[in-house]
Formats: C-alpha cells, structure tokens, sequence
C-alpha cells in the first residue's frame, strides 16, 4: 500500500475472520514520514504469548507489537486506544489465524495514516512546524489533521 492514509481489516470483517488465513499488508510512505496505526474494532482469539492467531507490527526490521485477545493481560497485549508508530516510512502489518476458534471472532479494523514534520508557509510570512498528516487540499488550501 503506497497511500498516505487506508483503512485495513481482517479477512470477512465485520464478519466472522476465516481459520488457517495469513494476510501481509506492507505499507510504504514517502521518505521523511512514519505510519501511525490504530484499531478500532480487535477481536482475536487469545492466546499465550499470542502464539495462535495474532496480528504482528514490524518496521526496521523490528516487532513494534505482537496483538491479540480483546483486552491486555500479564503476557499478551491487545491495542485498545493504543497507536503505534513506525521507526522509518515502512510498517508491515501481517494478520494470522490458525487451524481452529473456539469461538466467533469478529478480527480487527485499523486505520493508517503517514505522520511527519513538514514547514508549512504561513498567508502573513513565517513557518509553521506542523506534526501530523497533511493533505493537499482544494484550491491551494491545506487541511491539517
């Protein structure tokens, strides 16, 4: 995924997500950017440690977050309210069931957006420092979110 921003779901979301799936989502921003990340729907099977079905974060070549469950425990973590951030303009999200469910789970929502430190000219003269995304808007406008 090469966009500034997306919304990425587990397989049949809302419904249902299949058993033995695995879904690898690579999102790239342009250089200069990190991705911001965060849930809000995440219903996975929970697990020890979240050895069976889990949703993993990596950037840099580095595990950010291993998430499963509904909610955090001692030894498994669930993002709740929680965002993650990247180390660099890279985050791979991979999504994995495995052979069975006890139960009904209904997966996870995410959505995704790039975040960097950009200089933005002010209408009087001056610069702002802006951190967060920022979107090219209509007319020359631009939309700070």
């Amino acid at each position: 995924l090469q966009k500034m921003y997306g919304r990425i779901t587990s397989p049949n979301f809302p419904n249902v997500y299949p058993n033995h799936k695995e879904r690898i989502w690579n999102i790239t921003v342009p250089k200069g950017y990190s991705v911001r990340i965060y849930f809000t729907h995440f219903n996975l099977e929970l697990s020890y440690l979240c050895e069976y079905d889990y949703v993993k974060l990596s950037s840099g070549g580095r595990t950010l977050a291993t998430l499963c469950g509904k909610d955090s425990t001692d030894t498994e973590e669930a993002p709740g309210n929680k965002t993650y951030i990247s180390v660099d303009n890279n985050l791979m999200v991979v999504f994995r069931s495995d052979y069975s469910n006890e139960k009904p789970f209904t997966g996870f929502e995410a959505f995704y957006a790039a975040e960097g430190k950009r200089s933005v000219s002010l209408v009087d003269g001056g610069d702002m420092a802006v951190v967060g995304l920022v979107l090219p808007w209509a007319l020359g406008v631009w939309l700070l979110v």
